[in-house]
């Protein structure tokens, strides 16, 4: 599994029976997680409660709650089965990458000024800027057009005289 860090993660175990079709609805089902080495533990055992409209176990895990220490990197989930009326192992384990929200990442390139654009430009009696918009895009080929657009800013400036300015303001619209 794959997640952004600091989001919430939907963990979901589904406990498909012998017969292939049917799933155990009873089970008393709960996580933790450890550290790559499966030495540290990272999370504290939680309960996932069994949803009906998913046919799975599922604990909406929140990292500002209950893994204040959330880094980037590789985890193990281990998941504990009890109470069950099929032949079921008594653990499963599944990896956890955390990694980085590229869009964010691309976010903050862009305010860095990679695959910006400004347009709609206004300048003063000086030719200093005082007013424009500026687009920040995923992909370097749509730089300029409508496609792959991340974020759009609006620039408006206070100046004072040439090459100058009180304030400049730049907000997400």
């Amino acid at each position: 599994m794959k997640v952004n860090k600091n989001e919430n993660i939907i963990m979901t175990l589904q406990l498909i029976k012998s017969d292939g079709v049917s799933v155990e609805e009873e089970a008393t089902v709960t996580y933790k997680i450890l550290d790559h080495t499966a030495t540290v533990e990272v999370v504290t055992e939680q309960t996932a409660t069994y949803n009906t409209n998913t046919k799975s176990y599922l604990d909406s895990l929140s990292p500002s709650a209950s893994w204040t220490s959330q880094d980037v990197g590789s985890y193990i989930v281990i998941w504990s089965v009890d109470d069950t009326d099929d032949d079921f192992n008594d653990t499963y384990t599944e990896n956890l990458e955390v990694g980085i929200d590229k869009d964010k990442v691309d976010r903050i390139l862009g305010l860095v000024h990679q695959n910006i654009y400004i347009d709609e430009t206004l300048f003063d009696r000086d030719g200093n800027l005082y007013q424009a918009r500026l687009r920040i895009y995923s992909e370097s080929a749509s730089v300029g057009t409508a496609n792959d657009v991340l974020a759009t800013y609006q620039i408006n400036a206070e100046t004072n005289g040439v090459g100058k300015f009180n304030h400049w303001k730049q907000v997400e619209i």
